[in-house]
């Protein structure tokens, strides 16, 4: 790899691969995982598996909604927490 970008090898751009999903590195970081997948075969593999998996997550989660049982908790906490804190 060359150019502007901070070089990472295939161990630093899979440990980042998660955050670099959620847009959630440094500009800099992001940069330099981008640039390793551009030019690597393996990694770029792995990182089309987990967004196409994540994607997947998303839309299943998504079609099927929280349990009655999890909303009713969720909500329960959030009024309890209503009451105990008052604004």
């Amino acid at each position: 790899m060359s150019g502007d970008a901070q070089e990472i090898d295939c161990d630093e751009a899979v440990e980042h691969l998660y955050t670099y999903l959620d847009e959630a590195l440094t500009p800099e970081v992001q940069k330099a995982v981008r640039s390793h997948l551009e030019h690597c075969r393996d990694c770029f593999g792995h990182f089309e598996f987990e967004r196409a998996f994540l994607r997947f997550l998303e839309a299943r989660c998504r079609a099927q909604g929280a349990p009655p049982d999890l909303r009713k908790r969720v909500f329960e906490g959030i009024l309890l927490d209503h009451d105990r804190n008052p604004r």
